[in-house]
């Protein structure tokens, strides 16, 4: 506990102050180093001088840091058209809402794709069938050619060898017609469905709708361009990038978050996630919220931690300590109430407090102002 003083310092009768340690100030014109023993200051008799007095203490001193972060999701999908130059002519979805995986997002006009597609599938089908129906024709004309020669007493074996081949030629050709506009048409038709599924963008994951471009239908689409994105909001971090003080950060020990705006307004405590997977970006997960406080994506807090602790150090208020010529001093008074310079040396500047390394004791007062 800290402990004030208030005192009153009122020297005798006379008229100007004296400075006792005349010494001091002559070594230090001939450019020797002050020496390190206290230099007694006699206030202006005339004056009455009130100080406020603190404690050297031993206990903790703190140094804390705040940066910034934000609630961002772990999943998203961008969304985006393969084509460019095409009209916009649906948008089935709005800012906001949730869809399901696969759900038909927008499409740009696609003409008469949908038409030919039809009839190259039609052309295919046909070919296919053809080609089923040309081995069966096939074997059923020769099977006749048989029946023909048996029935004629196997007069003719001349005759039915050139028949046959005659078929077996005819069907070859067919089916290699047949073949090669399988192969053509396939080929169309796998170009034309790329095309129709460049002008359609479905969602490949669950979520809800964000940066929905505006005007979007009836804009002319441009190859690659995020139209919207699809986030997944079960599963929000929020993220900082502070690789340079992750060693300040312990799994399952919980840090403070200030949110000043918005619907998440208030005091949150955060927990480091998934520590092990820390790199250039660092990750923290809610463990208690204010009870009325919704998150959103994208909101932004101050992450409040400690960058650096000593405990059971002397200490005073980073008020009592003065700095002249890169060295450190407080002031003290002797049992005349007279002010004097104590040089000190110190250790971690806290966020309110400074360490003592020497030059006071536990229980010494300072003055504080």
């Amino acid at each position: 506990m800290r402990r004030n003083w208030n005192a009153k310092a009122a020297v005798g009768k006379r008229a100007f102050g004296v400075v006792l340690g005349l010494g001091l100030t002559l070594l230090a014109g001939c450019g020797k180093e002050a020496p390190k023993d206290p230099v007694v200051v006699v206030e202006n008799a005339n004056e009455t001088m009130t100080y406020d007095y603190c404690t050297v203490e031993r206990g903790e001193v703190v140094l804390t840091q705040k940066v910034r972060c934000t609630y961002r999701q772990q999943k998203e999908q961008e969304i985006r058209f393969g084509l460019s130059g095409r009209l916009v002519d649906k948008v089935y979805v709005k800012e906001g809402e949730l869809v399901k995986k696969g759900t038909l997002l927008a499409e740009l006009s696609a003409g008469n794709l949908e038409q030919q597609i039809e009839d190259l599938q039609y052309s295919v089908t046909r070919n296919e069938k053809l080609l089923q129906y040309a081995e069966k024709n096939e074997a059923l004309d020769i099977s006749q050619a048989w029946v023909n020669y048996l029935y004629n007493h196997f007069y003719d074996k001349e005759g039915l060898d050139s028949t046959v081949s005659s078929i077996q030629e005819g069907y070859r050709y067919q089916r290699e017609d047949s073949q090669d506009a399988l192969v053509i048409d396939r080929m169309a038709l796998k170009r034309l469905k790329t095309q129709l599924s460049y002008c359609r963008v479905y969602a490949g994951m669950d979520g809800m709708v964000y940066n929905l471009q505006k005007n979007l239908k009836g804009s002319t689409s441009a190859e690659n361009q995020v139209i919207m994105t699809i986030v997944d909001n079960s599963k929000c971090l929020f993220e900082t990038e502070i690789p340079e003080y992750a060693k300040c950060f312990k799994e399952g020990e919980e840090v403070d978050l200030s949110i000043i705006g918005g619907s998440a307004v208030g005091d949150y405590k955060l927990v480091p996630y998934n520590m092990e997977s820390w790199g250039q970006v660092q990750q923290f997960e809610v463990s208690s919220t204010p009870v009325t406080a919704t998150i959103e994506v994208g909101t932004g807090g101050t992450l409040k931690f400690v960058q650096e602790r000593r405990e059971g150090v002397l200490w005073v208020p980073k008020g009592a300590v003065h700095s002249a010529d890169n060295r450190y001093y407080v002031y003290v008074t002797d049992e005349n109430n007279m002010r004097q310079i104590r040089w000190v040396e110190i250790g971690l500047v806290g966020d309110e407090t400074i360490e003592i390394l020497s030059g006071l004791k536990e229980g010494e007062r300072v003055i504080r102002k």
